[in-house]
């Protein structure tokens, strides 16, 4: 069967049609949906509003936490890399399930897929993966449960309210970079540590530092649509998307350079000044989204920011920790980054009307 027909009953609205529609009429339509796939073809759907791709960099913050914490290439050390997968995943379904306002105007193809499997499947799968890993953790002690409940209770926050941190300027990005040093967290207490040591407690200040910037990034494709539909970020606050850019990228810029401070500070060693050359190509990054035209431009432009992150985090993991435990964190990770990629697992990298309007059961 063709990759762009449903084998279920056909939605009361095409894509083609929700397009054409008005924000708020796109996204009451949405609201209004009961889902229209079968399981394969809504697993499919949910996967691709998780965004694998974006939760590699939790896999390896994790695996950086698990060597900081001494673990070895164990079970519980594969089972907690699966589980920050699942993490990051949870976090891109709530923010996709709470986002349908913003997502009418930036992402008109998401939000199509946010009709075709229902907006309560989505917020029941995203509350399936939080029993999941609460139900897992003690596994590791059931002390784990306390950083868990934490970690997942940033993630919720981050979409929800009330807090709803995205909707705060600069608590927004702070908020996201838990993405990233939420599972180093709970890979270094997943060792079994409880007390752990100053220079523990500095490489999770390092990858907020570093991560931040992340979050003002990915705030500026969307800054159009954000603004119209009211939601305050990092780059709603400014008067153009340039200026946001450009302080986005002063922003990313000493996130990387950061990288020496800790160094000189001794909390990481000096051979991780090796992968300060990339800085460069961040800096490049950074100036093809303040000269972007439009927001697909910004969108690509986010995708190969993605790459060089990635690269990026394995470069300073395998500098500080290089074991196996960590050369298959980095395995895995390439394998998720690269096969979403080609298995087109990124609901934010399709376009709209044009996009397959889903996968098929077969």
């Amino acid at each position: 069967m063709s990759p762009t027909t449903i084998s279920e009953p056909a939605p009361p609205v095409g894509q083609a049609e929700l397009a054409a529609l008005d924000p708020e009429q796109r996204e009451a339509a949405v609201r209004r949906s009961p889902g229209h796939l079968g399981w394969a073809a809504g697993l499919r759907v949910l996967v691709m509003l998780g965004r694998p791709r974006t939760c590699v960099p939790g896999l390896l913050g994790f695996a950086w936490g698990w060597a900081r914490g001494g673990g070895a290439a164990t079970w519980q050390f594969f089972l907690g890399l699966l589980m920050s997968v699942v993490y990051g995943l949870l976090a891109n379904v709530y923010n996709a399930y709470t986002d349908l306002a913003e997502d009418s105007r930036n992402l008109p193809s998401r939000v199509w897929l946010v009709l075709l499997v229902g907006p309560r499947r989505m917020l029941a799968a995203g509350h399936a993966m939080v029993l999941a890993l609460l139900a897992l953790a003690p596994l590791y002690g059931v002390a784990y449960l306390v950083p868990m409940a934490l970690a997942l209770a940033g993630a919720l926050q981050y979409s929800f309210r009330p807090l709803r941190l995205k909707a705060r300027p600069w608590l927004g990005p702070v908020g996201m970079s838990l993405a990233v040093f939420g599972p180093y967290l709970l890979g270094y207490f997943g060792t079994g540590v409880r007390m752990p040591s100053g220079a523990a407690w500095a490489v999770p200040a390092f990858l907020i530092l570093w991560f931040v910037p992340k979050g003002m990034i990915k705030n500026l494709p969307d800054v159009e649509g954000d603004r119209a539909a009211g939601l305050r970020t990092s780059a709603t606050v400014f008067a153009t998307r340039e200026a946001a850019a450009r302080v986005a990228m002063a922003a990313t810029l000493t996130g990387y350079l950061s990288l020496a401070l800790f160094v000189a500070g001794g909390a990481l060693p000096p051979r991780t000044l090796f992968a300060l050359p990339l800085v460069v190509a961040a800096f490049r990054q950074c100036r093809a989204m303040v000269g972007a035209p439009d927001a697909a431009t910004a969108n690509a432009v986010l995708k190969r920011d993605m790459l060089l992150s990635t690269g990026y985090l394995v470069a300073v993991l395998l500098l500080d920790a290089f074991d196996v435990a960590s050369v298959c964190a980095v395995a895995l990770g390439a394998l998720l980054l690269f096969g979403s990629d080609l298995l087109a697992l990124d609901s934010r990298q399709m376009t709209a009307p044009a996009a397959p309007a889903a996968p098929t059961d077969s």
